[in-house]
């Protein structure tokens, strides 16, 4: 008996030893049809957290016993099982899931559908694409990858904000798409940015009416780490985003962030540097210099200048570091990353410094029919110097008017002296107007500041009820807290500075909160399919700011003190008391609680019809809901008849009602002013009509479509039509006096966008070692103005602020969204050019007249990606073709008599025109420079001369990479793979007339697109980006 026992323990022994065992296996893992190495597999050990995913080049290294079973995973796959045995390679040929949807996309509400069923355009962009050649904006990199998308960045440089629009402009009061994060829409609060051509001096009661209605503070989205994100999905048309009711007029770009997945834990890390030069700045001329001592232009004799313009940029450089960790089981998975942005820019002491900690845990319990999910995101931004666009507070306008042959480095080195009666540092400079100051007193001696923290949290469960049947619920916060400061010295201009300096403060916190539950049903009745959404949602948001201004009055104290007390004392306590330093508090607060479902229907995998419905409550309007409803059908021709070599065909249609939501307090003034010290308090009024309201803007979208794939899915094609129509602008009409003057807004006006998109995607080449992908987006958007309300004075209205001279961007009936109006030669029935008896260009009587509009005929953009072996080549080159802009930069220049233009006139003895005088006899000879552009110049002068076609193409990204091979890695411990790539963005143009970049603009809001005014130069960048996996 006893030997018996011993046996058997014996064996027991034997077998847990045997089972102990540890080893490696190594393999590769391919597509069974065609041997390409698949990249991305999750190689797991059945039952345990422990596992990997393959390289590029397919291959896989995990710690395995001879009793483990490996599972293959991958989208588009069937999942594989195979057991380890003594094997110590073990390569996989994995097979297509032909049962499985052609393609998943995530759609509205964070929804995952078969693409092969949606019944309107979607394009998506993988998170790889947004990282390739990265951009301290993301949003930048967004250019030229998906058809149907508009993007253009402000002039101010580092920290500066993106505008996206899809399909075309269609609201007089905002045209920014929705961005909504994991299902849940984001706050992309902007502070503020500039309305005219000023820029910067804040236009508020204490500014002295100097005009200019803020700084560009940079954008919501920016925020995000691009390093977490997963894809991009673009939703284009109404009945993509109809499930978001009155937010979803101008479309949705949904993004999907990483997270953990079951298997060994996966650490990523990315080094990402560039060193950003200017690409191009405004043609100078140095060889004219001032007409006499003193003089504030170069409209004089010869001089031998040096180039002060070019030396004055530095190398900008930004480093964008991040690290990853990913790892979990089949219960509990966890992601984890951190990134940090130190980007410096072009101009002296222009830094920011980003930090962005995110954590996710995720939970999969009660044998998966119960799953959790929670994450938090950290931001916190701080920016110096941030570049302001416009005529004020800008260094480049004191470098671009400087008065050539006088020294620049000694205004340079020293940009302030010593003065003995007031016992402090004030300005060095040739004069002493307010566009034009020092350039480094701006930068040392007018410094701003400002800074974000920004916290996102959510979380969310899953309750699988019964088989199909599914219980979700979200809920999510997203709070910022924005700080701006500026501290203007004494001796700065006085439109712009008291006395004793000017101190303005800005604070401003925006939170959203955020909830849903839905209640989803998916089932297949044979041939029949339903999926079915109901739910309800509500969104919370509050916006509060306080503005501190010290520019004021004199003090009573002491006559003729202003703004500060004490001088260069930065703080609200050192306010001149009597003066009339001006505090604001303001803010908005405001609830959309909306009800929605959805309803699929599909026959056979071959036919799908699309319903949607939103309810939406808005705390903004009366009591009143809005339905807005959506349609859709698609029909796979593909799974109707065979086809040879095709994969699928197939053709959809779709309509569209969704709503853009009047913000709060557009019915009633929300701010509060005081003036200290006396408390002076402006109360809110009325901006409607009394007896009136307003609606929502509505919009009404047909779409029809087609996709077609041929040759196992190596040719590609998506193409759509739109027709869309928005109805009930928000238009501000002059009250009259009888009601208490001012405006009032009313609804009215029709702006209809219709166009057409294409996507081709081509795959020339596909082996085992070499791989081409080229793929091609199409753009064609005709927008135009259809109706205005008869209120409105002239039939047109003004998208800019008051107080601009020679150019007003206007809509008008029968045009055009965003029309540059300006100032235009007058002319003869011939359209000759009139003269003055002395050659002067004359001004067309009249006003403004039509000069230019920025939207584009088409734009294309066309995506390569080259593979062999572990060498990548990728590049983009995209196009804007048509369109016009305008620039206030070549116009002032002009008038300074420093640009190029005025130069080469000068050298050729004057400028030759083509004109008449008023008794139409034929102008000849040369009309001196000086005569003409100072006619013609400035920000009064003839617009028309500087108005310059929008067309242009560039070589927008290029990356060229290296990945060690496995190799080499096995022999590199615990790094599992690594890539290095040299990266350039904005390379060169390939296409370009006018002086300056077309797709940069002085603000990203709705009334400067396409207008120029002394932004930063366009730069070029040029690094690299080292990547591991360990």
């Amino acid at each position: 008996m006893i030997k018996r026992i011993l046996i058997l323990s014996l064996a027991l022994c034997t077998t847990l030893f045997v089972q102990a065992q540890t080893r490696t296996v190594s393999g590769k893992v391919t597509d069974s049809a065609d041997g390409a190495a698949l990249p991305g597999v999750n190689v797991l050990v059945k039952g345990s957290s422990n596992g990997t995913v393959t390289d590029i080049e397919g291959a896989y290294s995990v710690e395995v016993s001879d009793l483990d079973v490996l599972v293959f995973s991958f989208i588009g796959y069937l999942t594989a099982e195979q057991p380890v045995g003594a094997k110590t390679v073990l390569d996989l040929g994995m097979e297509p899931d032909v049962e499985q949807l052609d393609e998943v996309v995530v759609t509205a509400l964070g929804i995952s559908r078969d693409k092969k069923s949606l019944t309107y355009a979607a394009q998506e962009v993988d998170g790889e694409e947004l990282t390739k050649v990265k951009d301290a904006n993301f949003m930048n990199s967004l250019t030229g990858k998906a058809a149907g998308v508009f993007v253009n960045r402000s002039g101010s440089g580092v920290g500066g904000s993106t505008r996206v629009v899809l399909r075309g402009n269609s609201s007089t009061r905002n045209n920014s798409v929705l961005y909504v994060i994991d299902g849940v829409p984001m706050n992309n609060f902007s502070p503020s940015q500039p309305s005219d051509v000023w820029g910067q001096n804040f236009g508020v009661a204490g500014s002295a009416g100097t005009g200019g209605a803020g700084r560009d503070g940079g954008d919501g989205v920016a925020n995000i780490n691009p390093e977490d994100i997963e894809s991009i999905n673009v939703l284009k048309g109404a009945s993509a985003a109809a499930l978001y009711g009155s937010q979803a007029a101008n479309g949705v770009i949904l993004i999907t962030t990483k997270r953990g997945k079951a298997g060994k834990v996966s650490v990523s890390a990315s080094s990402n540097f560039t060193s950003e030069s200017v690409l191009m700045m405004p043609e100078m001329q140095f060889n004219y210099g001032q007409t006499s001592a003193g003089a504030l232009d170069s409209w004089g004799g010869s001089v031998d200048a040096k180039d002060h313009v070019s030396d004055f940029f530095d190398n900008g450089k930004t480093w964008i570091n991040t690290v990853s960790v990913a790892g979990g089981n089949e219960m509990a998975q966890t992601y984890f990353s951190y990134a940090n942005t130190d980007s410096k820019g072009i101009i002296p002491s222009n830094e920011l410094q980003k930090h962005n900690v995110t954590f996710k845990e995720s939970l999969s319990l009660w044998q998966d029919r119960l799953k959790m999910d929670g994450g938090v995101s950290l931001i916190t931004q701080s920016t110096n110097n941030r570049a302001n666009s416009g005529m004020y507070f800008n260094p480049l306008t004191g470098l671009y008017f400087f008065p050539r042959g006088l020294d620049f480095d000694e205004y340079k080195n020293n940009y302030e002296t010593f003065d003995a009666n007031r016992n402090f540092n004030t300005q060095n400079w040739v004069n002493n107007i307010d566009v034009q100051q020092n350039p480094y007193w701006i930068l040392n001696r007018n410094q701003n500041e400002d800074s974000r923290n920004r916290v996102i949290g959510n979380i969310g469960a899953t309750l699988k009820i019964v088989e199909g049947l599914t219980f979700r619920v979200r809920g999510n916060i997203d709070k910022s807290v924005d700080r701006y400061e500026q501290r203007v010295h004494a001796s700065t201009q006085a439109t712009l500075s008291d006395i004793n300096g000017r101190y303005v403060q800005q604070n401003a916190e925006a939170t959203q909160m955020y909830g849903d539950a839905l209640l989803m049903y998916n089932k297949t009745f044979e041939k029949f399919s339903v999926s079915a959404t109901v739910g309800t949602s509500i969104t919370d948001s509050e916006v509060k700011t306080q503005f501190f201004d010290s520019k004021g009055g004199d003090d009573i104290r002491n006559e003729g003190i202003e703004g500060l007390f004490y001088a260069n004392t930065f703080n609200i306590q050192n306010i001149a008391i009597g003066g009339t330093a001006l505090f604001n508090e303001g803010g908005s607060h405001s609830q959309l609680q909306s009800v929605f479902g959805s309803l699929n229907l599909g026959y056979n995998g071959m036919l799908f019809l699309d319903v949607t419905g939103r309810n939406d409550w808005s705390s903004t309007l009366p009591d009143t809901d809005f339905f807005y409803p959506s349609v859709g059908l698609t029909a796979v021709i593909s799974e109707m008849v065979d086809i040879s070599s095709v994969d699928l065909l197939k053709v959809r249609a779709s309509f569209a009602q969704v709503g853009n939501a009047v913000n709060a307090y557009d019915l009633t003034s929300g701010s509060f002013n005081s003036i200290i010290p006396y408390g002076t308090v402006t109360t809110p009024t009325s901006r409607v009509e009394p007896g009136q309201t307003l609606n929502p803007e509505m919009q009404n979208s047909f779409e029809v479509g087609a996709e077609v794939s041929v040759l196992d899915q190596r040719v590609s094609l998506d193409v759509a039509y739109y027709n869309t129509v928005t109805e009930n602008q928000r238009i501000p009409i002059v009250a009259p006096a009888s009601k208490g003057g001012g405006f009032f807004y009313i609804n009215g006006g029709e702006i209809v966008n219709k166009g057409v998109e294409a996507a081709l995607t081509v795959v020339p080449v596909s082996t085992e070692n070499f791989t081409w992908t080229s793929t091609l987006n199409f753009t064609k958007n005709i927008n135009e103005v259809k109706a205005l309300p008869s209120e409105l004075e002239d039939g047109r209205l003004q998208l800019t602020a008051p107080g601009v001279n020679s150019y007003a961007m206007m809509l008008t009936e029968g045009s055009q969204f965003g029309d540059i109006y300006g100032q235009k030669f007058a002319r003869n029935e011939d359209g000759v050019i009139i003269v003055d008896a002395d050659g002067r260009p004359q001004v067309q009587e009249g006003g403004l007249d039509y000069v230019g509009n920025p939207n584009p005929d088409y734009m294309w953009g066309w995506n390569n990606n080259f593979n062999y072996k572990g060498i990548s080549l990728g590049f983009l080159v995209d196009a804007r073709i048509g369109g016009e802009v305008m620039s206030i930069t070549e116009a002032m220049n002009d008038l300074y008599g420093v640009s190029k233009a005025t130069g080469d006139a000068r050298d050729a003895g004057g400028v030759d025109m083509k004109a008449v005088y008023a008794d139409g006899t034929a102008y000849s000879g040369l009309l001196p420079a000086q005569e003409f552009y100072t006619t013609v110049g400035g920000r009064a002068g003839i617009t028309e001369q500087y108005v310059y076609s929008a067309t242009n193409i560039r070589l927008r990204e290029m990356s060229i990479g290296y990945s060690l091979p496995s190799t080499v890695m096995e022999k590199l411990g615990p790094i599992k793979t690594a890539k290095l790539s040299l990266i350039g963005r904005n390379l060169f143009f390939l296409k370009n007339d006018a002086p300056f970049d077309p797709d940069v603009s002085m603000s990203t809001g709705t009334g400067l697109q396409g207008v120029h005014v002394f932004g930063l130069p366009s730069t070029r960048s040029i690094g690299f980006n080292l990547s591991l996996t360990l």
